[in-house]
């Protein structure tokens, strides 16, 4: 009986030296994980641009938040829902006045007096009040693109296709991005290697339909607000709300929660970057896995994604402002315009969900069974679309 005891007790040391043991390792590896992470964070800070301002405590005033608030996201989900043509195109005064900054910050001199002082009026703080309101319209059109369903099927995208009345520009816009969608998925080496088909399927779907709604948003709101000075931040909004409301479905696909701040500056980073070969989406992609993974994602500092969702904010401004700028020049010739317009924000959004495709990417983990046949890869494509 006495042996038996001393056994049993033993026993009991053994297990709990184990179990203490097995509880310091799980410590050690999350704590090395959160060694290997916060690199990653910066050099996604590295890749963008540098932070200007210093004072971190600046906010814009309650009422001017509030008016933009509310215009933005009635001027987003009118443009998921496709009806462009009834936005309000005269938005708020904080709107244009953005919308006048940015104007000024892209016109060329031309050495007249009138212009360089319209261009030493463009301040540090107009720029940060900009980089602020910016950031505000990109929060609000995320926190809006939900209450539109994800275009994942023809019946998604159907009720919410935007009107306008040119089958050609339809009809050329539709074979530009599917010629583009069948190149890259039976001709490229697929950017997503998962064996999860239902994925492809989906995400692929997800592409083609906003891709094609943003085109068509474009040329509505060309058409609708030629001459008008804040046709640009309209664009701007109608193109994002589409963009993000396509990286979040396909970052939904993937298991993510879309409502994580870690997963909104995620998406926020395939929005800016230059193509899959990019620092940032390799980047992104590495920290999209350790999301999937369920890994330290509540360890991420709120400070950093707030510093890096402000530099992205300066990013898109600078690219979104100067890819419309370009595109103004069409628009004094009628149609070519909205043709250039259509097709430019049809490739741009699909050029986004392909980054996002790759940076979502689901893991495929040993017990994968979706495809039993793992001698070849998934097809990629789920077929033609019917629209």
């Amino acid at each position: 009986m006495m042996k038996y005891r001393q056994f049993s007790g033993f026993s009991f040391l053994i297990c709990f030296l184990l179990l203490n043991l097995n509880v310091l390792i799980l410590a050690k590896e999350e704590q090395e994980t959160k060694k290997d992470v916060f690199p990653l964070w910066e050099q996604i800070m590295a890749n963008l641009p540098v932070d200007e301002f210093t004072n971190d405590n600046f906010h814009i005033d309650s009422s001017t938040t509030q008016e933009l608030t509310n215009w933005t996201k009635e001027t987003a989900k009118k443009c998921l829902k496709g009806k462009a043509k009834t936005v309000d195109f005269s938005p708020p005064e904080s709107a244009e006045s953005l919308v006048n900054q940015m104007r000024h910050k892209n016109r060329p001199l031309h050495n007249s007096h009138h212009n360089v002082e319209e261009q030493q009026f463009y301040t540090t703080a107009d720029k940060q009040i900009e980089i602020e309101k910016i950031l505000l319209i990109l929060d609000n059109i995320y926190d809006t693109v939900e209450e539109v369903s994800y275009f994942r099927t023809e019946e998604d995208f159907i009720p919410n296709a935007p009107e306008y009345k040119a089958p050609l520009q339809i009809i050329l816009s539709s074979l530009t991005i599917r010629s583009v969608q069948t190149f890259d998925n039976y001709i490229l080496p697929t950017a997503c290697s998962t064996t999860n088909s239902s994925f492809h399927r989906y995400a692929d779907r997800s592409i083609f339909y906003n891709s094609l709604s943003a085109g068509l948003s474009s040329a509505v709101i060309t058409n609708v607000s030629r001459g008008l000075k804040t046709d640009v931040l309209i664009d701007i909004i109608s193109t994002l709300a589409l963009q993000l409301h396509m990286v979040k479905s396909i970052a939904s696909l993937a298991g993510l929660d879309t409502n994580d701040d870690a997963a909104r500056t995620l998406i926020y980073l395939c929005i800016v970057s230059d193509g899959m070969k990019s620092s940032i989406a390799g980047t992104a992609k590495e920290l999209a896995m350790i999301l999937m993974r369920k890994m330290v994602v509540d360890k991420i500092p709120t400070s950093v994604l707030k510093s890096i969702n402000k530099r992205v904010a300066m990013k898109l401004l600078s690219k979104e402002v100067g890819e419309n700028t370009l595109i103004n020049f069409s628009l004094v010739i009628p149609y070519v315009g909205e043709l250039v317009t259509f097709i430019s924000d049809s490739l741009a959004t699909y050029s986004i969900g392909q980054v996002a495709k790759y940076v979502f990417c689901p893991i495929d983990y040993p017990n994968e069974t979706e495809n039993s046949d793992t001698s070849k890869p998934p097809p990629p494509y789920p077929g033609r679309i019917e629209l």
